[in-house]
């Protein structure tokens, strides 16, 4: 009995070193899966926080005071925000990291749904915006370009 006592502790001793390198593979792949979805859902959070933040900056730059009306034929967009938002304050840092332009794409006759295909001198005009909105994360780098159309009615394009 003796002898058997000692042939199996040898094969125990085995057995466990192999259980234990097993199970340390194990844990080493699903760390390094959890790595990777860790990246990829900071990559998906940097994006969705552009793309919101960019979002934001077109609708505050619609709605600023200085642009309201603004929306006309040859006019010169402004498009710095810093004039019409502190953005020191909480609520309005995401402006901060984002750089717009407004560019006059055309002006002519208005093509919505419904206004028919009037003609003449009392036809209604629009003059066709786009407002391209850039938002980069300066920590992680990413970057977001979002292009939003504006149109506005005109009584007429011309001076």
């Amino acid at each position: 009995m003796k002898r058997t006592v000692k042939s199996q502790t040898g094969v125990v001793l085995v057995t466990s070193l192999i259980m234990l390198v097993m199970m340390t593979l194990l844990v080493v792949s699903l760390v390094r899966t959890s790595v990777i979805e860790l990246k990829i859902g900071g990559a998906s959070q940097i994006a969705a926080q552009n793309l919101a933040n960019a979002e934001a900056a077109i609708w505050a730059f619609m709605n600023a005071p200085n642009n309201r009306t603004g929306f006309v034929h040859g006019a010169a967009m402004d498009v710095d925000l810093s004039d019409d938002y502190d953005f020191s304050l909480p609520q309005f840092q995401h402006l901060r990291e984002v750089t717009l332009t407004a560019n006059e794409l055309a002006c002519g006759a208005a093509a919505g749904v419904g206004e028919g295909n009037m003609t003449g001198e009392k036809s209604p005009q629009a003059v066709y915006f786009d407002v391209r909105a850039d938002a980069r994360d300066g920590v992680f780098a990413g970057r977001t370009i979002v292009h939003q159309g504006v149109r506005a009615l005109l009584k007429s394009c011309g001076p």
